[in-house]
């Protein structure tokens, strides 16, 4: 059935009008319950995003909690194996000291090192930013020469080594990186 049209002024009889009624209460039925089927694929999509937010929720809640207890544990670990570190860079000069107490007393290990250059062919003397312990300790400069195949690297040793400083040969006027280790 379709919805006939009325001509305006004109009369319509007591048929078509009630056809016309039943087709619009057709059409209006149609559309509520076209509303309503949305409505309810609607609210499922809804349920099922609310159970899958609190499921993922429930896994972010358990990695948070993973993550806290592993985080206490390498503190712990940290703690235990005394690891307590002091770091200093200035420029090209930087120092790292280990220390096995938290008053960072009992320095464990010290690392130490910068960049020297001088353009003479002298001797050169490398003052270290941290005193070590005792002379037991390594050091090594490298020096840098272009060349065709580019930039080849040797490690040059000290002499004259005291806690607080080591000699090393002529830098030829080449910058030279150093790099120091020990108590």
């Amino acid at each position: 059935m379709a919805l006939t049209e009325i001509e305006y002024g004109s009369l319509a009889s007591s048929e078509i009008m009630n056809n016309n009624f039943e087709f619009l209460d057709n059409k209006i039925t149609s559309v509520s319950e076209s509303i309503v089927t949305n409505m309810a694929s609607v609210n499922s999509n809804i349920a099922s995003i609310n159970s899958s937010i609190s499921s993922l929720n429930g896994d972010l809640s358990s990695s948070i909690e993973e993550l806290d207890t592993a985080l206490e544990e390498a503190q712990q670990v940290f703690t235990d194996s005394g690891i307590y570190i002091t770091t200093y860079i200035n420029g090209t000069s930087w120092y790292r000291e280990y220390f096995s107490d938290s008053e960072k007393t009992q320095r464990v290990w010290l690392e130490q090192g910068g960049v020297i250059s001088t353009s003479n062919d002298t001797n050169y003397t490398v003052n270290f930013l941290k005193t070590f312990s005792d002379t037991n300790y390594c050091i090594f400069k490298n020096m840098g020469r272009g060349g065709t195949g580019g930039v080849a690297e040797r490690w040059m040793g000290f002499w004259s080594l005291t806690t607080s400083t080591a000699v090393t040969g002529s830098l030829g006027g080449f910058t030279q990186r150093w790099y120091a280790c020990g108590v």
